[in-house]
């Protein structure tokens, strides 16, 4: 009798983002200009966290939004939109740094991809560097 099958999770890749200690003024956006291309190792997941510090302290329950922009022609990148958010954060008040897993399983197809940032009210520039790690998964016996 065969055991159950489980799932077994890759080795990381580490993924340049293209936003690495990035600042960002309050209400702006940043889009990297660094693609991310999945067209050939095609990866099927991808895991990504922030860290970030601000100079003087933000604003209180305030929100940092960081987007993944998917080119699926290879050429025209979807714009900053809510359906291309891939997680928003409430920065703490002070200006210690911080790191965040803000999610550990996006789905990647086989596309190109680029990282975008908005500050969108914290009243404060933000330093920010995304880091993205891809990896695959199998099921095994």
């Amino acid at each position: 009798m065969a055991l159950p099958d489980y799932f077994k999770i890759g080795s990381l890749a580490s993924t340049s983002t293209g936003v690495s200690s990035q600042a960002v003024a309050n209400g702006a956006t940043y889009t990297s200009t660094t693609e991310i291309d999945n067209t050939t190792d095609r990866y099927g997941y991808m895991a990504v966290e922030a860290v970030w510090q601000y100079a003087t302290a933000p604003t209180a329950n305030k929100s940092v939004e960081v987007y993944l922009l998917r080119s699926l022609d290879g050429t025209n990148y979807e714009e900053v939109t809510p359906h291309a958010l891939v997680a928003a954060f409430s920065p703490p008040a002070d200006t210690a740094a911080h790191r965040r897993v803000l999610l550990t399983a996006f789905p990647l197809v086989a596309a190109k991809y680029k990282f975008a940032v908005k500050n969108v009210d914290t009243a404060q520039e933000i330093t920010i560097s995304v880091l993205a790690y891809r990896y695959y998964e199998s099921i095994e016996d």
